[in-house]
């Protein structure tokens, strides 16, 4: 949970901690104006008291807040929502943990506190109640004893102390409320007017500069970032801005010296770092994350948190400078920063063994596959199925890399393991039937293409044109012309004639008849007795294809097929064909 809730306040929301005025919008747009939210959460109780005052009580000022025109409660099944998410319990809310879940849900208020009970007098002692912004004060409200029926009583009051906090804040400037209204158009009106009588005022410069970013002007949002920091070189939100927007316009080594700069204000922070990375591998920089992880790795070597993010990093930047060559080759650059991933996983495995996710080891092994170390790959992946060996994906790419190796019985049998231990694992069968067809064994294939479509894994459809694409592509396709391989394929395809679509019934029709056609004319070149004979049945077999309607259907669906031509041609060489016969008789 604290990373996500540090991360949200990177670059953005924390500007909602500078102004006074930033739970409500400007007043003279308060009825235009999105309604905030407040988290109410259910007073945590203490040992041995009974939670339904608490949540009686958070049920009636939720009621209440309802009733303002600013401000709307968070459903408290949506407050249940999150919390499930995040793998907590509604009892766990105590005023930090609700103030880290307000910024995933996006409430801008939070409500919380705790209360024990006095059974002796049947009361109810609350404490330490306030509402609170995320990443600014709270307004406490006085602790007080209540009866066990006066939860909607101190609800009132609660009610009426949250009433005088917001008329607190009414008083916010108008920069601050105009901005957090996304009313861009009044925040720039006021900010400017602002900043015009008090240039040097460094926390409406700093909203400025914010604004300026919502409106999408980013050279000018990160001239203004840098006058903040002239202004402040501490102010660590204005930092992160420029480093941020510099990532974004493109200038790394910027980005790179800003986040550096609020680094060093606390270097030993891993946790920030790791959002200050991830902020600028998000702004499409991952490479200069990366190093700034690698910093941190200087100071904590052994810390298996930046060590995966240093993997993550190292292994995103490689994947975008191969997608970015021309022609996908391995560079020696690319080549070094799947190394540099391959090593912090392995690093962070030799802790964690058993208990690492075997997303990361997944990640690990195709580290090796993509630097072309098939072998070392196939070791590693031995090695995690070792420490994981009931993770079915893991199952899965094993075979795979075992098929790049050749090695196709020990691949299929991977995959035998995989259904076993996971008998719903997608597309088992038909990986074994395809690799079976692509390796030259289609005898053996059948079965388990037919067993996947029993199975549902792939629809009838697609196994057939599956089928057919392989016998396009070895014995159709101009340079290739092998008519029997097409035709073993096709006949294989259309074992499923019964199952598949009338349009690739039609399909499957059509090509076995151009198959068929292209045979013939092949085989009747000598135009012998014998040859007529042979190549006869075959002419008007493709005539028969050809005339059906949904070939005729087909055909209609493929502007480069000139059906008509094929019908004519077909029935001139049956005449050719019935003549030569007749004169051999």
């Amino acid at each position: 949970m604290r990373s996500c809730w540090l991360r949200s306040g990177v670059v953005g929301a924390g500007v909602l901690a500078l102004l006074p005025g930033s739970i409500l919008p400007a007043q003279a747009n308060a009825q235009a104006a999105e309604r905030f939210r407040v988290m109410v959460t259910n007073l945590m109780p203490g040992e041995d008291t009974d939670d339904d005052f608490g949540k009686d009580l958070a049920k009636e000022l939720r009621k209440l807040i309802n009733e303002l025109p600013t401000h709307e409660p968070v459903e408290e099944d949506e407050i249940k929502d999150a919390v499930k998410k995040f793998d907590l319990d509604m009892e766990d809310l105590d005023c930090i943990k609700s103030l880290q879940l307000a910024g995933q849900i996006n409430a801008r208020v939070v409500f919380c506190g705790d209360y024990t009970e006095n059974r002796d007098d049947k009361t109810f002692a609350l404490r330490g109640i306030s509402f609170a912004v995320p990443g600014g004060p709270a307004f406490d409200i006085a602790d007080k004893i209540w009866g066990e029926r006066e939860a909607e009583v101190a609800a009132r009051e609660i009610f009426q102390s949250f009433e005088t906090y917001v008329d607190q804040l009414r008083r916010a400037t108008f920069c601050g409320d105009y901005f957090n209204s996304k009313d861009w158009s009044g925040a720039e009106e006021n900010c400017t007017l602002a900043l015009e009588m008090n240039p040097d005022d460094v926390q409406v410069r700093h909203v400025y500069a914010m604004l300026l970013r919502e409106l999408e002007r980013n050279e000018e949002a990160y001239e203004e970032a840098k006058r903040v920091i002239s202004l402040d070189p501490l102010h660590d939100q204005a930092l992160q801005l420029a480093g941020y927007l510099a990532a974004i316009l493109d200038y790394p080594e910027e980005a790179r010296n800003y986040y550096t700069q609020y680094l060093q204000l606390n270097p030993g922070n891993a946790a920030v770092r790791m959002n200050i990375a991830y902020e600028l591998a998000t702004a499409g920089a991952p490479e200069g994350a990366m190093l700034l992880i690698e910093e941190g790795l200087a100071i904590e070597p052994d810390n298996v948190d930046l060590l995966l993010q240093h993997a993550s990093f190292a292994n995103r930047a490689g994947q975008d400078l191969k997608e970015a060559a021309p022609d996908g080759t391995l560079s020696p650059e690319i080549a070094n920063l799947y190394r540099k991933a391959r090593e912090s996983y392995d690093k962070v495995y030799q802790v964690r063994g058993e208990t690492m996710e075997s997303a990361h080891l997944r990640n690990m092994i195709a580290s090796y596959v993509e630097l072309g170390e098939i072998e070392e790959a196939i070791v590693m992946a031995q090695r995690a199925l070792e420490t994981h060996p009931d993770e079915p994906q893991l199952w899965s790419l094993y075979a795979d890399v075992l098929k790049r190796s050749d090695r196709l019985d020990e691949a299929i049998m991977a995959l035998d393991e995989l259904e076993g231990r996971d008998p719903g694992y997608q597309n088992v069968k038909v990986r074994q039937g395809n690799w079976r067809v692509e390796a030259g064994r289609e005898e053996e294939a059948l079965p388990f293409l037919q067993e996947a479509v029993e199975k549902g894994e792939q629809t009838a459809d697609v196994i057939a044109r599956m089928l057919f694409a392989t016998g396009h592509g070895r014995g159709i396709a101009p340079d290739q012309k092998n008519w029997s391989y097409a035709l073993e394929l096709i006949q294989m395809a259309k074992t499923f004639q019964a199952e598949v679509s009338e349009m690739v019934a039609g399909e499957l029709d059509f090509w076995h008849g151009y198959v068929l056609y292209n045979q013939g004319l092949e085989q009747e070149k000598p135009q012998t007795l014998r040859t007529a004979q042979l190549t006869l049945p075959k002419f008007q077999q493709a005539a028969r294809f050809f005339a059906m309607p949904r070939v005729v259907a087909y055909a209609e669906t493929q502007p480069t097929i000139p059906l008509q031509r094929f019908r004519d041609n077909t029935q001139q060489y049956i005449e050719i064909q019935e003549a030569i016969i007749q004169r051999g008789n």
